[in-house]
This record gives structure tokens, C-alpha cells and sequence, in this order.
């Protein structure tokens, strides 16, 4: 076994508690830059419906004081996600064996990294307008209403999806670590490979309108992702 193992349990703990505060700086650091830029950020992420006849309301006094922060924090989460990543796998990773390189763990990041921007670009230029365009043609045919979001539901619907996006594209690295820990092995993910498809299916349809076309466009990268998740647990023995 690695370092990690043979040190005392305080140790690791001090450890932890070490990256940890890492951690913490690095968001707080990036918040505050997230800050500076909020209005920008903002209008970067009201982006996807200018082409939709909606307008935002804001219904409280401190509204906006209280966007800018909540986009702030959610800034500095997402750029210290290298930060994050590093003291997360450098952690863990010496737990699995004593052969885990530097160069190895940059490997790892790196690809987490891809595949992060990959999903917060497919959240944002196919999932958000594909379900904001179903969810405003909605009321179309209802001459009654008009359609005006409060600034903060939208940002919350949009950060939301932001999130669940780049989640899932992390699916190779959470099932490495998964197989490297014992709990999933290649041949399970392959033997379940139809049920995992109507998974991804069930998860296209929750995110998608109910028609074919966007939900195949959901479910074709999580189904790439998937291959890709057996291929490493494949050559990462």
C-alpha cells in the first residue's frame, strides 16, 4: 500500500484538514474575482433566451445584490475545480498503490478537465435552449399570459442544469475511482450495458421535451461517456 496508508490517522487528518483549506482559499479567491466580473457573467448566462420574447423582473430591493453573490460563489466553485481535483486525487490516490506518479495525477486532471468544459458546453449551447425553447412554448397558444421570469429563477434553473451536465460527463473519472475501489467492476458495467442505456433514456427524457430527436442528442454522449468508462477501467488494471 502507499504513503497514505502508512501514516498515522492524525496525520491524515491534518492532512485533510491542509487541502481542505486549500480548497477554501482557492473558492474564495475565485469568488471574489467572480464578483468583479458578475455583470458580465451575467449577461453571459441570460445569453441563450435573447432570441425569445422574455424579459426578467427582479421583485426584491436587494435582488441583485443577492444574484451577484450567489453567481460569485458558484464562479469560484467552478474555476477552483483544478484546485479541488488536485488536492482531492492527491489524497486519495496514494491509497490505491505506491505507483501513482505526479505526472499521472496531471493526466487525471486534465481529463476531468476536458470533459468539465465539454459538459458545461453541451449544458449551455444544447441543453438550455433545447428546454427553455420547450418550457416557453408552453404558453404560446395561452393569449393570457405573459411570459416574464424573475432573474433569480432563471439563473437557479440555468445553474442548475450547468451543474448536472458537467456532472455527467465526469462519468469516466467517478467509475475509475469506483473500479479502482473495488465497487464497480468492468465486466458488471458491460454485462448491465442495456439497462444503462435506458438509464441514460430515462435521464434524456427527464432533461429533454418528449420528443426523439433531443433525446437522442442527450443520450448519444452518455452513451460515448459510458464506452469511454469501460475502456479506462479496461487499461487501468
Amino acid at each position: 500500500m502507499g504513503n497514505i496508508v502508512s501514516k498515522p490517522f492524525f496525520d491524515h487528518l491534518e492532512e485533510l484538514r491542509n487541502r481542505i483549506i486549500k480548497s477554501l482559499l482557492s473558492i474564495i479567491l475565485f469568488s471574489i474575482v467572480g464578483y468583479m466580473y458578475s455583470n458580465r457573467i451575467i449577461e453571459l448566462l441570460i445569453n441563450p433566451v435573447d432570441d425569445l420574447n422574455i424579459s426578467f423582473q427582479v421583485l426584491k430591493i436587494t435582488s441583485i445584490f443577492s444574484i451577484k453573490i450567489g453567481i460569485s460563489i458558484i464562479f469560484g466553485i467552478l474555476f477552483s475545480f483544478p484546485v479541488l481535483l488536485y488536492q482531492f486525487l492527491k489524497f486519495i490516490l496514494p491509497a490505491f498503490n505506491n505507483k501513482i506518479t505526479l505526472k499521472k495525477i496531471f493526466f487525471i486532471i486534465l481529463l476531468c478537465l476536458f470533459l468539465f468544459f465539454v459538459g458545461l458546453c453541451f449544458g449551455y449551447f444544447i441543453l438550455i435552449p433545447i428546454s427553455i425553447s420547450f418550457f416557453s412554448s408552453l404558453s404560446v397558444n395561452l393569449n393570457f399570459i405573459q411570459v416574464n421570469y424573475t432573474l433569480e429563477n432563471y439563473l437557479v434553473y440555468l445553474i442548475w442544469i450547468l451543474v448536472i451536465s458537467s456532472f455527467i460527463f465526469q462519468l469516466p473519472f467517478i467509475l475509475l475511482i469506483l473500479n479502482k475501489l473495488g465497487i464497480v467492476d468492468k465486466n458488471y458495467l458491460i454485462s448491465h450495458r442495456r439497462h444503462i442505456i435506458v438509464l441514460f433514456f430515462i435521464l434524456a427524457a427527464f432533461f429533454t421535451p418528449p420528443d426523439p430527436i433531443s433525446q437522442i442528442l442527450v443520450v448519444i454522449p452518455l452513451y460515448i461517456l459510458f464506452e469511454l468508462s469501460i475502456f479506462l477501467t479496461k487499461v487501468n488494471k
